[in-house]
């Protein structure tokens, strides 16, 4: 179970740092540098992403488990929607300026913070495991 614990800890800082890089690239391609700032996102991301991953991830895990659920690409898809009530709560109002100008960049952020850190997981735990057994 500590294991576990580390693992989705590890995956959740994996998923923020690639999240919020590739929203920051996105951003550059369409000609603005508001969404590249790292150095306060992830600490930030992190926060919010640790607890989530823990509180989710692990009867998460055990579900996928118990239901012999191992497949990669389940677990970004697993990681993406463990992130939508996340993302639900931070997004809104959806009707807003703030929306219309970063939905699509708070969109990147949060499910793809799950969606990756879902791989990640996958990565150092699920496939470590079936190549050991």
């Amino acid at each position: 179970m500590l294991r576990t614990v580390t693992l989705l800890c590890i995956a959740a800082v994996l998923g923020v740092v690639g999240a919020t890089t590739s929203t920051c690239l996105v951003g550059l391609t369409q000609g603005t540098t508001t969404w590249c700032g790292l150095p306060l996102a992830w600490p930030i991301g992190v926060a919010f992403a640790v607890p989530v991953a823990l509180v989710l991830g692990i009867p998460a895990d055990f579900a996928f488990r118990r239901a012999g659920l191992r497949q990669w690409w389940l677990f970004p898809i697993g990681g993406a929607l463990l992130s939508l009530p996340v993302w639900y709560e931070f997004a809104q109002p959806f009707d807003s300026p703030r929306w219309q100008a970063s939905g699509l960049f708070d969109t990147l952020n949060y499910v793809g913070t799950g969606a990756l850190a879902g791989f990640a997981f996958w990565w150092l735990k699920v496939r470590r495991e079936a190549r050991d057994a």
